[in-house]
């Protein structure tokens, strides 16, 4: 008589738990169906251009989403230059021919390129900037973040090089114009974008190996 109770309840609990999970990847379904028609909605609404701003949920779940694929050992280190603080200056030079027509030459991306990403540069002012760990700067300097205007820069500067950059991108914040300027930063970065846009025209104009 006991065996077959305990027998009853384990049969059960079994389909208590058979249920649970059936329903649970009922559910899972639903919602995945529910997104993949909003995003196919979206789409066909042109929701794929560039010069649409970000909402608030996706902005939060792209910047979850790149810190979860930063590898760990790679958000505990620490810029092994970071008691310099004057290194940042070492860093204007590089930061100006790779950094400044996207980021700006204050950091905050204020440029023509900038605003017209997908999503938009953001300012290394900015808190969500500030609160990554200098490996994350590191590692996202070096690796680029997918889906976004950002490069993996880590075939063009040495480890070194993007250290200095994450000291400058920790400084910026509390750069002042003349800081700014004393580096080498001065200039406004449309001007930056404007000597581009020159050099395109003289090589439209004299084009190389005569294409």
């Amino acid at each position: 008589m006991h065996s077959r109770k305990r027998t009853l309840r384990r049969d059960a609990c079994i389909f208590q738990v058979m249920r649970f999970i059936r329903d649970a990847l009922i559910t899972i379904a639903v919602l995945l169906a529910i997104v993949s028609v909003a995003l196919y909605t979206q789409v066909r609404a042109g929701g794929l251009a560039a010069d649409a701003e970000p909402g608030h949920a996706e902005r939060l779940i792209a910047s979850r989403l790149v810190r979860l694929a930063i590898p760990a050992d790679a958000k505990q280190q620490q810029n092994p230059l970071g008691a310099d603080k004057t290194v940042w200056r070492t860093a204007a030079d590089h930061y100006g021919d790779h950094c400044a027509a996207c980021h700006g030459n204050d950091g905050r991306g204020d440029t023509q390129l900038g605003r017209n990403m997908y999503p938009g540069v953001p300012s290394f002012a900015d808190e969500t900037v500030q609160r990554l760990s200098d490996g994350e700067l590191f590692y996202i300097i070096q690796n680029g973040v997918r889906w976004t205007g950002m490069p993996a820069w880590k075939d063009e500067h040495s480890a070194e090089d993007s250290w200095r950059l994450v000291s400058l991108i920790r400084a910026m914040p509390n750069l002042t114009p003349a800081d700014l300027d004393s580096a080498g930063l001065g200039a406004p970065s449309e001007q930056h974008d404007e000597h581009h846009h020159e050099h395109e025209r003289d090589d439209e104009a004299h084009p190389p190996f005569g294409r």
